[in-house]
């Protein structure tokens, strides 16, 4: 993959902003494809900086990416190392975000909440700093969201114009919190379909959570294509359609990187396969990976560098029929 996609200051600053990039307060929309166009527009812009482009505006719009690299990182609780990911060293990366966060009060209280809680009780289930409503409910019912003194995510319900009451459990991240407080919404109004929905969902997000926590991970402890059969099979047992479209996404990363590895090591999918006896090597299972592959790149990768991913999965072959000697 190319270091930078060759856009223009001027154009990230009009179309990089976190504000274009992000949906916190509604996780239907892919984590991965959040994740990685983030860090993809952070490179980018600091390439841009560090090649003598570091206007104010510039300077500030790379800030504020760092920064939210690093709250996405807490939302959707997954392993964030700045250099790992970014190509810049730890402390640096860390003043970016300081920078933007002296710009900001909420961004400030945030940073504050999950790192130093100098302005919070620190430990303090029920001090909690707000992060917004839910913008998708019943308009008769109103959810606030929150991260505590645990530095956990808290749901709050209640009717428009009352004091919202705070549920007493906190979650490690703010889709867990959602789901909760969703199955919530359900049994007030009284709905046992959105209730056995939420509820399911929520048991499929821990499967999906452990996932999302190795997103960036470059190293891993099973092989990879054993990691796609155990994706998979998790994917096939989910009843939810949140839990389906989480494990979908996951099983269609996986499927990428095997396509990516086939392609670095000029083997064929099938090839790839066969060095292990997670599935069965034919056709039709090495071009499902490939579909897969695809899938992830229409929908997860940055727009700027799909055209260089899906050359990439052109050049992938699938599956080469042997010949009886």
């Amino acid at each position: 993959m190319s270091e930078t996609t060759g856009c223009t200051a001027d154009w990230h600053l009009e179309h990089s902003t976190p504000e274009q990039l992000l949906h916190y307060l509604d996780p239907h929309y892919p984590f991965a494809r959040q994740a990685n166009v983030l860090a993809r527009r952070f490179r980018d812009v600091q390439a841009l900086c560090d090649g003598g482009e570091a206007t104010p505006a510039l300077t500030r719009l790379r800030n504020a990416l760092a920064f939210h690299l690093i709250k996405l990182s807490r939302w959707w609780r997954f392993d964030f190392c700045p250099r790992g990911v970014t190509g810049v060293n730890n402390p640096l990366f860390l003043t970016y975000v300081k920078n933007h966060a002296e710009r900001s009060v909420d961004d400030e209280s945030l940073l504050d909440a999950f790192t130093a809680q100098r302005y919070m009780h620190a430990g303090d289930g029920g001090h909690i700093v707000i992060l917004g409503y839910d913008p998708l409910t019943d308009p008769t019912i109103s959810i606030l969201y929150g991260v505590d003194g645990q530095r956990t995510f808290r749901f709050a319900t209640g009717s428009h114009g009352a004091e919202p009451l705070w549920n007493g459990q906190g979650y490690p991240d703010f889709a867990s919190a959602w789901l909760a407080a969703r199955a919530v919404h359900a049994l007030v109004c009284d709905n046992s379909t959105d209730l056995h929905e939420f509820e399911t969902a929520q048991r499929e997000h821990m499967w999906a959570r452990a996932w999302h926590q190795q997103h960036f991970h470059r190293s891993r402890k099973l092989p990879l294509i054993q990691l796609y059969a155990q994706a998979r099979a998790q994917l096939s047992n989910c009843q939810s359609a949140f839990g389906r479209a989480e494990m979908k996404t996951v099983t269609d990363r996986l499927a990428f990187t095997l396509a990516q590895t086939a392609f670095q090591r000029r083997m064929t999918v099938a090839d790839l396969i066969e060095e292990s006896d997670m599935l069965a090597i034919n056709l039709r299972a090495a071009n499902t990976i490939k579909q897969r592959a695809r899938a992830y790149v229409a929908t997860c990768i940055d727009p700027l560098v799909r055209p260089e991913m899906d050359i990439l999965l052109d050049r992938v072959v699938s599956y080469v029929p042997r010949r009886c000697p």
